[in-house]
């Protein structure tokens, strides 16, 4: 952080070599942001000097107020709310680890991506966001801001999805939410926001052991899963029910076009793994319909028919370990007006295995290729192997990938 850093502390003289004051009254000029890390029983007092001091905002790390489940923390709760409104401080939390701003050099970690970005997020939980952010650098994302806030006793959900709604630097929108206070209010901001940004959100207490949880650890009342089924169908958020799965989704809002439908082509299967990959893919709500028949035509001037499928999965594995015959593919698909987008599950372990390093290299280079004369969006999954000699090469593959602007996906869900 480049700007003044004022450690406050009753008895020390300095912190890490900043000067100490003893009082948020002797900090000479303005004061932005109060992080509060001190006992509950401080935290009053603490606020009667921010608002004395005209401070702008303040951020409770503290942890033990509603989350407890004890009626008279939450209504300690309650009363620095009501003093910080009246004192004019929003405040962030409590219990939450609060603010990160690449580009204004402020974290709580040092482990996050000093170089700023297009992602927005907002987390109830600390913990999770810090994973999202963490695993998420090493696929590429960065982050305009993220905020970790707890309790939501002040500044709630629907407050940073608004932020992040006007602000320019924000392209997509990530969250993980356990409960909402307001939810009609949520439900109206997040209508109007998806229509301009994706909205990507990870629920928490999803089952009935899963909501107990909330409380005690945000105080968040996750209410009825059918609701927020209904309420993301309504809204047009895109939900999702894990990190790897935020990540992922994000990754690819970031770098691949939106289909302009739901019609997939299915290629890379053999067999019945291309009936199981068209099974998931329809229980997703997309579909996977017949090629016309003229594509069909075409492909069959090309394509063997003993052992192939070509209507829609395309089974013709032979055909994709040739760059001729897999841009050839491309070429039908892109002209082929039931198919708005391709799910291509990756063949490199059989590349890698008959053609060695060069075969392989080949094969990436032309899938470069195929995504240009496609046209349409395209999904690429590089499955996870057994052999760890082979999953290391698959890992190489996947920064590869990431490193030509490319998303990939760990499995076909």
């Amino acid at each position: 952080f480049s700007g003044p850093i004022y450690p406050v502390h009753p008895k020390a003289e300095t912190i890490f070599g900043l000067k100490v004051y003893h009082s948020i009254l002797e900090i000479p000029g303005e004061v932005d942001l109060v992080i509060f890390t001190v006992p509950i029983a401080a935290v009053m007092p603490v606020l009667d000097q921010c608002v004395q001091k005209k401070v702008k905002f303040a951020h409770l790390l503290t942890a033990g107020f509603s989350e407890t489940g004890r009626r008279d923390y939450a209504e300690i709760e309650k009363k620095i709310v009501a003093r910080a409104r009246a004192g004019g401080i929003r405040i962030v939390g409590p219990n939450c680890m609060g603010l990160y701003c690449p580009e204004g050099g402020l974290a709580w970690s040092a482990e996050f991506p000093k170089e700023p970005g297009s992602i927005g997020l907002f987390s109830q939980s600390g913990q999770l966001v810090s994973h999202i952010i963490r695993d998420g650098q090493t696929h590429g994302l960065r982050f305009s801001q993220a905020v970790s806030f707890g309790n939501a006793s002040d500044l709630q959900a629907h407050d940073f999805l608004e932020y992040y709604a006007q602000d320019s630097k924000t392209k997509v929108i990530g969250a993980y939410l356990e409960g909402l206070r307001e939810g009609r209010t949520f439900f109206e901001a997040v209508k109007k926001v998806a229509r301009k940004k994706p909205v990507v959100i990870w629920k928490g207490g999803q089952t009935e052991g899963g909501s107990r949880a909330t409380q005690s650890h945000t105080a968040a009342i996750a209410g009825s899963q059918k609701i927020w089924e209904a309420l993301c169908k309504q809204a047009g958020i895109i939900s999702v029910n894990s990190i790897e799965e935020l990540i992922f989704t994000v990754s690819a809002l970031q770098h691949i076009n939106l289909p302009q439908g739901l019609n997939v082509a299915v290629m890379g299967g053999a067999g019945g793994g291309s009936v199981t990959m068209t099974d998931v893919a329809e229980k997703a709500g997309l579909k996977v319909p017949h090629l016309t028949e003229k594509t069909i035509r075409k492909m069959e001037e090309f394509v063997p028919l003993e052992g192939s499928g070509i209507k829609n999965p395309l089974d013709i594995g032979g055909v994709l370990e040739k760059p001729e015959g897999q841009l050839r593919v491309m070429e039908l698909l892109r002209e082929d007006p039931n198919i708005d987008a391709l799910l291509y599950s990756s063949r490199m372990n059989w590349m890698y295995q008959d053609h060695g390093r060069a075969g392989l290299n080949t094969y990436l280079q032309t899938t470069l290729k195929a995504r240009e004369v496609l046209g349409k969006p395209l999904f690429i999954i590089l499955p996870k192997f057994d052999d760890p000699s082979m999953d290391l090469v698959r890992l190489e593959v996947e920064q590869w990938y990431k490193e030509a602007g490319i998303p990939t996906f760990p499995t076909f869900d």
